[in-house]
């Protein structure tokens, strides 16, 4: 595929499926403190639906992808998008506890739906702009995830649990657009099945596989950064509740401007001098941050962190399904999948963590994993240079 070949508007149609399904992901755990007052769960309970549509989405989202792999299923995407509403509106609505487990099941298989076919479409929508395609996609992620919790706050503080019916409707609008667009997305897959067949290239797993391994690092950084800023902001910077939440809206916003710009800055410098800055300057932040007991300085050490999570990550994304491109479902359902998980695995133990040592060493320990991450880069480009 060409750089003539670039198809802007699947990418923004992928971007715009990406937000409505992950408003649904980014608003399930804003909804468990109005589970916990309306519905008396316990903390314990609440965690429990937060895990389980994690786990749905993250294990199905491989084998979405390998079905996409063999056969172009564009409509995997919209029907993902409205089953991520669907459920999320089922959460509000199911007074048995059971039920409303598997509503948030439900909504975390929509969301394994739509992850490797959009992340796959977006790939090939890109053409020869793989990096600023895959940022246009990834995007909406950013968006989806600010945009959810603020939809779970207005409108089940306005109406209780049956807010969330508010969930329903732009999963099915956006659902519909989408089936609308299905024969151009159909005709973009057969393009692409038509180009692997003389694209007699050896896949390169072993490469994919550390790739992963980098995003994986950064899986777990992204996942404590979401957890712990807030509660540093009020435990060790003696800030209210409120503020601390505050803090994840300029997480998320700065976070989704560095996604945005990501492409062109690495068309500029390069994936792997990108990323080594990238993971550096968070190790460098994070130390800081640690030891840092000024309020302003820590507000500026939030932007630069997340700008430095998200600079380089669709970039590195595109670099990993470069290395089996006649696997892209397969290899967008591992990277928005399997790795994401990785992230939510780790968190407990970084939980752990702070009950024993404090808020500061947990910052130093995803510190020491940015490290990791910056070993795990250097192999990447060993291999790449193969």
């Amino acid at each position: 595929m060409t750089a003539r070949q670039e198809d802007k508007l699947v990418n923004y149609l992928c971007m715009a499926g990406h937000i409505c399904a992950d408003i649904n992901q980014g608003a399930l755990s804003a909804t468990l403190p109005f589970l916990v007052m309306y519905d008396g769960y316990s903390y314990t309970a609440v965690a429990g639906l937060v895990f389980a549509a994690n786990i749905a989405s993250a294990v199905i989202q491989p084998l979405f992808g390998t079905i996409g792999d063999r056969k172009a299923c564009p409509w995997f995407m919209a029907l993902g998008v409205f089953l991520a509403g669907l459920g999320m509106c089922g959460v509000g609505f199911l007074d048995n506890y059971w039920a409303t487990l598997a509503a948030a099941m439900v909504s975390g298989i929509g969301v394994a739906m739509f992850h490797p076919e959009g992340g796959r479409l977006s790939n090939l929508a890109a053409g020869a702009r793989k990096a600023n395609g895959m940022s246009i996609f990834a995007v909406g992620g950013n968006v989806g995830f600010f945009v959810g919790p603020l939809m779970a706050a207005l409108f089940l503080s306005a109406f209780g649990m049956h807010g969330t019916l508010a969930f329903l409707f732009p999963a099915t609008i956006c659902a519909a657009v989408l089936l609308a667009f299905n024969r151009r997305f159909l005709a973009l897959g057969l393009a692409k099945n038509s180009a692997a067949t003389t694209d007699d290239r050896p896949e390169r797993w072993g490469s994919f596989a550390l790739a992963m391994g980098v995003l994986s690092c950064r899986s777990i950084v992204e996942y404590g950064l979401m957890a712990f800023i807030p509660l540093f902001f009020v435990s060790v910077l003696g800030q209210g509740e409120t503020f601390g939440s505050l803090m994840l809206s300029v997480f998320a916003i700065a976070g989704a401007i560095a996604t945005a710009v990501s492409g062109r800055v690495t068309e500029r410098a390069g994936v792997f001098k990108i990323a080594y800055l990238c993971f550096g300057a968070l190790a460098l932040c994070l130390v800081a941050f640690a030891f840092n007991r000024s309020l302003g300085l820590a507000i500026a050490l939030v932007c630069l962190l997340t700008s430095a999570a998200n600079l380089f990550y669709p970039s590195f994304v595109a670099l990993g399904m470069s290395y089996v491109p006649r696997h892209l479902g397969t290899a967008s359902g591992i990277s928005y999948g399997v790795v994401i998980c990785v992230g939510g695995i780790v968190e407990p133990l970084l939980g752990v963590a702070g009950d024993t040592w404090g808020l500061p060493s947990v910052m130093l320990l995803i510190a020491a994993v940015t490290i990791a991450g910056l070993g795990m880069v250097a192999i990447v480009q060993r291999h790449n240079e193969k």
